[in-house]
């Protein structure tokens, strides 16, 4: 459990940029743009959201991702994630393209993700890892320079986030309780962070999609 102000947050991210390493592996929990499941299947694409258009049989990290929005609140769409880009995941997809008013063709390019990032809730964080790694989260986990994970005051401990920062977007999961500064409602680990093109902000806007 951690406490800082908005400015002491910038302090850290301008100390951190300096001071962090490189990619690697996520843990503790969080789920990151790396990975996931079917990995190791020679289909699958470990790409982030946004890097290809999505349609009809694709699989990969980013179809996952795609599909923890259309879980999540506000779109209220159940579609199951079978590993790839399937009927039930078209099919929620037209449903968001012919609210938003653009061809309903079921593919997920430029103009789709535009819209779905439009539907996600706006929210201000900070970011913090350096001075609390080595520590016990609110939600059990030891905190490290690889966790991948999010703090938030009220969402249970696992809740499922996707959030999307200038063109980034990355899966992550609720670990810890915070922040705890007035008008903050996520802290990202510095893993995240960096994954989001978050590193060097300090404290911002973000997007948001919780899966309830």
């Amino acid at each position: 459990m951690h406490r800082r102000t908005p400015l002491a947050s910038v302090a850290l991210a301008l100390t951190a940029a300096l001071t962090c390493s490189g990619v690697a592996t996520a843990a503790g929990g969080g789920v990151g743009t790396g990975g996931g499941d079917g990995a190791n299947d020679s289909a699958y694409r470990n790409v982030g959201f946004g890097a290809r258009t999505l349609g009809i049989g694709m699989r990969g990290d980013d179809v996952k991702t795609l599909n923890w929005i259309l879980k999540s609140q506000p779109f209220g769409g159940k579609v199951p994630y079978k590993g790839n880009f399937v009927s039930s995941t078209k099919g929620a997809v037209q449903k968001l393209q012919s609210g938003a008013g653009i061809p309903t063709n079921g593919i997920v390019g430029k103009k789709t993700r535009k819209v779905i990032a439009g539907e996600m809730t706006s929210g201000n964080a900070t970011w913090y890892g350096p001075g609390f790694y080595g520590n016990r989260t609110a939600c059990g986990l030891t905190l490290s320079k690889k966790t991948i994970g999010v703090a938030n005051k009220k969402l249970p401990c696992g809740t499922a986030v996707t959030f999307a920062y200038r063109g980034h977007w990355v899966r992550a999961k609720v670990i810890d309780r915070g922040p705890y500064n007035a008008g903050y409602s996520w802290d990202l680990t510095s893993r995240l962070a960096k994954q989001l093109g978050f590193l060097n902000t300090g404290a911002g806007v973000v997007k948001a999609a919780v899966v309830r």
